[in-house]
């Protein structure tokens, strides 16, 4: 594998670089409205431009400043699992979202279980840091399965003071 390629895989999942042509899978995944309401950098509607641009702007480069598709074989693109600086108390922070119909079944723990362990070896990393809003049980659940300790509210609820564009 050349450095601007890796493959993850667990029982069910690929994660792997995402692509142009992941675009479709972006726009409907990270613009639906449960969705965009959880992410930081993301709104909805999504128009392609943005979603191709935002894309380009995460391409694995060989460095921690990157996402990655989570691939279910056969059904294609189910979410995206991301690297990237942090400026608070951790070298590198780390995000992801799943489409809604794919909640509630692990994918999450299990994609960002194997996708921290590969990438910190990899960029010889000791810890990372994660975010979650405060009305957002089931991320603040995934981090504590992922080992996150410290846990510290203080994002807000993702309903309040966070505008969708049109």
């Amino acid at each position: 594998m050349g450095e601007g390629h890796f493959e993850v895989r667990t029982k069910r999942l690929l994660l792997c670089p995402l692509v142009l042509e992941d675009w479709p899978a972006i726009q409907r995944i990270g613009g639906h409205p449960s969705v965009a309401l959880m992410l930081a950098s993301i709104r909805t509607p999504l128009p392609k431009a943005a979603v191709q641009a935002w894309l380009t702007a995460r391409t694995y480069r060989g460095t921690p400043r990157f996402c990655a598709a989570i691939v279910m074989v056969q059904r294609g693109v189910i979410g995206v699992a991301g690297i990237g600086p942090n400026s608070q108390h951790t070298p590198c922070n780390f995000a992801y979202f799943i489409d809604p119909r794919h909640w509630g079944l692990g994918y999450a723990s299990e994609a960002m279980g194997v996708f921290l362990d590969y990438f910190m070896r990899k960029f010889d990393l000791c810890e990372v840091g994660a975010d979650h809003f405060d009305d957002c049980a089931a991320g603040g659940a995934v981090l504590r399965k992922l080992g996150i300790k410290n846990l510290v509210r203080g994002w807000g609820n993702c309903r309040q003071g966070l505008s969708l564009r049109p």
